[in-house]
């Protein structure tokens, strides 16, 4: 048998660091819920969204400023994809994420922008020639099981009882967009650094905050951040948002959606829960369940579902 007809039988294997790369992403985005829940009661939503990206813009500035020297002519041919890119992931996204987060329950946001995996795969499915094989469909349900099971506490009745408000409509909206920007970063020019690229979409991005942040400065005020006595522990946490979760967290997904796709990226979402969940029992006392166990294993065997390789068959030898 030829060595053509050999490798024939063969997939494409995905390197680890690829799955290394999702799982931080989803614990620096896990790690967002914990540290936000004592930051949007104080700190208005415009401010939070405006700081959040000036803080990850000016992290980046040092390192990325060669290749960004390098990468230019890239950014000026490829424009259009970064806008977009930038308009959805940077902007669109974050204010969606927040009017949730003020104007719902955390059960309900924690739900309904769980559904991003499937957003995703439904969006791969229509737009893109790479279609969602069967196992990613199951282990997108099977995760998601698991993810219900952690946000319900392992009681059906909390999702019967739930009441749905205009903030559930912005989860679910942000949920659409995440799916959209996953979509969006294959149009990314090829052969752009990641640090480009992010660097980029933060300033598309900070291209509609500044004047809605000015705005509300304008109208409102911004008592908050002139009581710098009072104000500097949430500081601290804005601080965190915006180097761990805005730089990092959007730097490993970048790259990591780049090694494995969007279909396969996405139901890596479904840790964040998971990942909320034992940070809350580390640093704010929370207690540890027995569904926080069971939905992790459910979590678990769906990302293994969804995104194992199964091999195609050889053909037929010849001789």
């Amino acid at each position: 048998m030829s060595e053509a007809n050999s490798m024939a039988g063969k997939t494409p294997t995905v390197p680890m660091i690829a799955y290394m790369l999702l799982i931080a992403c989803a614990l620096m985005w896990g790690s967002n819920h914990v540290v936000a829940r004592g930051v949007n009661a104080s700190v208005p939503l415009a401010a939070l969204s405006f700081w959040r990206w000036v803080v990850a813009l000016l992290l980046l500035l040092p390192v990325c400023m060669g290749k960004l020297r390098r990468d230019w002519p890239l950014i000026l041919q490829g424009w259009k994809p970064i806008f977009f890119i930038g308009t959805t992931g940077t902007f669109l996204f974050t204010i969606a994420i927040y009017l949730a987060a003020y104007n719902t329950t955390a059960v309900n946001t924690g739900l309904l922008n769980a559904t991003t995996p499937i957003w995703v795969l439904l969006f791969a499915a229509l737009l893109t020639a790479d279609k969602p094989r069967m196992t990613q469909w199951i282990g997108v349900l099977i995760a998601g099981l698991g993810t219900a099971v952690i946000i319900g506490k392992g009681d059906i009745n909390v999702f019967l009882e739930m009441n749905f408000v205009s903030g559930d409509l912005f989860a679910l909206i942000s949920a659409m967009i995440w799916a959209a920007y996953s979509m969006l970063l294959k149009y990314a020019p090829r052969g752009i650094h990641p640090f480009s690229l992010i660097f980029a979409s933060i300033v598309v991005g900070l291209v509609y905050l500044t004047p809605i942040y000015l705005w509300s400065i304008l109208v409102n005020g911004d008592p908050y951040f002139t009581r710098l006595d009072s104000a500097w522990p949430d500081m601290i946490k804005i601080a965190y948002i915006g180097a761990g979760p805005a730089f990092l967290g959007y730097l490993f997904w970048n790259r990591g959606v780049g090694m494995v796709g969007a279909a396969n990226a996405g139901v890596f979402l479904y840790l964040m829960p998971a990942f909320a969940s034992v940070l809350a029992v580390i640093f704010l006392g929370e207690e540890l369940h027995l569904y926080h166990l069971g939905g992790i294993a459910l979590i678990a065997v769906g990302i293994w579902r969804a995104t194992r390789r199964v091999p195609k068959p050889a053909p037929a030898q010849t001789a």
